[in-house]
C-alpha cells in the first residue's frame, strides 16, 4: 500500500518521537510504501532551523521531501498561515497513494488532497486534529482567521475527508469550536508510543541506578520539554525541594528560555537529586523513561504523557480535558496522580515517599492501559481502512 503524510505544517525532524514520526517507522515495519511531504523546518538541539527543500530516503525506507512554501501576499507571515505550495499536486499525481493522511486542521493542500481523492474513488483521506485553545486560536482575530481560511479550505475538502482523527477532548472542542464536522466523520484516535517489556524496564532502570549511582530503592522521576512558564517546572522544583527523601531523584530533559534561566537554574543547583540532562532528541527520552518510575508534567500538555506510559511510567498531570475523559480513564482515575497547584505536587511527593507501593500500583495501572490503547504498531494501522 502507498501511504501519503501530508505535513506541511509539522516542522518534521528526524529522531522525534510525533505522531507523524512513529507511524511512518510501524508503517515501513508493515511493509508499506510510505513518504511525508513536509515544510523545510525542523528542530536543531530544541530550536527550529530552516533547512534546503529535499527529497531523500530515511533510514526507515520512507521518502521525505521538503518544500518551500508559496509566497503568500509577500509575507512570511501569510506564507506560514497558509501553507500552499505549488509542488504538491504534481508529487501526490506521481506518488498515487492509496491513503493521505493530512496532519492538522490547516492548510490550503486539504483541497488539492480532497482533488486527488475525488479522482480516484479508492484513495481514503483522513485528517488530524493536534490543535486546542493552549496553543492555536486564542485571540479573537486568530480565531476568526481559522473560522474563515481554514474552515473555507476544510468545508471544500470535506465531501472527500472519509475521517477527521481527534486525539483528546481539547481537540474535539476546538475543532467543533471552529469548524462544521460532521458527527459520523470524528474518531477520537489515541497519540501512542513503543511499548517496553518488563524485562526491557528493568535493564533501563539498572542502568540508570548503576552511572548514577543511585541506591537501588530509587524512587525516579522525569519532567521534559522547553522549560517555559506553562511547563511548570518552577513549581515542580519547588516542590521536590520540600520532601527530603534521599531515595527521591529527579531528571530534567530540555531547554531553558532565556527569560526562565535565572529561575530554574538556581533551583536545579540547590538539589543535589535533581539532574539537569540538556536537549535529547525524543528516542533518547523515550529509552530513558524506561527506567523511571514517575513521569512529572504538571503543566502544558505533550505527547511524552503517552510515550512515558508505554514506557512504564506513571504519570503526574495537571487535569485537561483529554486526560479525564472516557478514552483515557478506565481505572478510575488511578491511572495517574492529577495536580493543578504546587501543594498538589508536594502532597505526591510525599505520598510517594511515604508509601512507594502506591507509585508501583499505579504504574502497573497505568502500563496495562498503554499495553491496550497506546501501541503505535496498533494505531498505525486505523489508516489502512475504514
Amino acid at each position: 500500500m502507498k501511504i501519503l503524510h501530508l505535513a506541511l505544517a509539522s516542522h518534521f525532524t528526524i529522531g522525534m518521537l510525533y505522531q507523524e514520526n512513529q507511524m511512518i517507522d510501524c508503517q515501513r515495519a508493515d511493509g508499506h510504501d510510505v513518504t511525508i511531504i513536509t515544510d523545510r523546518w525542523h528542530y536543531e538541539q530544541g530550536e527550529l532551523v530552516k533547512g534546503p527543500e529535499e527529497d531523500t530516503i530515511m533510514d526507515n525506507g520512507a521518502r521525505l521531501i521538503r518544500l518551500e512554501l508559496d509566497r503568500i501576499l509577500c509575507s512570511e507571515l501569510w506564507t506560514e498561515k497558509i501553507q500552499k505550495s505549488h509542488k504538491v499536486k504534481g508529487l501526490i499525481e506521481e506518488i498515487q497513494p492509496d491513503t493521505i493522511l493530512f496532519h492538522g486542521m490547516c492548510g490550503y493542500e486539504i483541497m488539492t488532497a480532497a482533488e486527488y481523492c475525488s479522482k480516484h474513488e479508492d484513495c481514503l483521506l483522513f485528517m488530524d486534529c493536534h490543535e486546542d485553545y493552549s496553543d492555536s486560536a486564542r485571540t479573537f482575530l486568530s480565531k476568526t482567521f481559522y473560522k474563515v481560511i481554514h474552515g473555507h479550505y476544510i468545508s471544500k475538502a470535506m465531501p472527500q475527508v472519509d475521517k477527521v482523527l481527534y486525539i483528546g477532548a481539547d481537540m474535539k472542542k476546538w475543532m467543533n469550536d471552529l469548524y462544521v464536522i460532521p458527527d459520523e466523520k470524528q474518531e477520537f484516535l489515541a497519540p501512542g508510543g513503543t511499548i517496553y517489556t518488563a524485562e526491557q524496564q528493568k535493564n533501563a532502570r539498572l542502568d540508570i541506578i548503576k552511572e548514577y549511582e543511585l541506591p537501588q530503592d530509587a524512587i525516579i522521576m522525569a519532567h521534559s520539554g522547553k522549560l517555559a512558564a506553562p511547563k511548570r517546572t518552577v513549581e515542580l522544583l519547588r516542590a521536590f525541594k520540600k520532601v527530603p527523601d534521599p531515595r527521591m531523584v529527579l531528571f530534567i530533559f530540555g531547554s531553558i528560555p532565556e527569560d526562565m534561566e535565572d529561575t530554574i537554574r538556581p533551583l536545579i543547583d540547590a538539589d543535589d537529586r535533581v539532574h539537569f540532562m540538556g536537549w535529547k532528541v525524543n528516542k533518547e527520552i523515550e529509552e530513558f523513561l524506561a527506567g523511571v518510575d514517575l513521569y512529572c508534567q504538571p503543566g502544558s500538555q505533550s505527547s511524552t504523557f503517552e510515550t512515558a506510559m508505554c514506557a512504564g511510567c506513571a504519570n503526574m498531570a495537571y487535569p485537561f480535558d483529554s486526560y479525564t475523559d472516557d478514552n483515557y480513564t478506565d481505572c478510575n482515575f488511578e491511572n495517574y496522580f492529577f495536580v493543578e497547584t504546587e501543594e498538589d505536587i508536594e502532597k505526591v511527593f510525599r505520598d510517594i515517599s511515604a508509601n512507594p507501593q502506591v507509585l508501583e500500583q499505579t504504574k502497573a495501572k497505568s502500563f496495562s492501559f498503554a499495553r491496550l490503547n497506546f501501541d503505535y504498531a496498533v494505531i498505525s494501522r486505523r489508516i489502512y481502512t475504514l
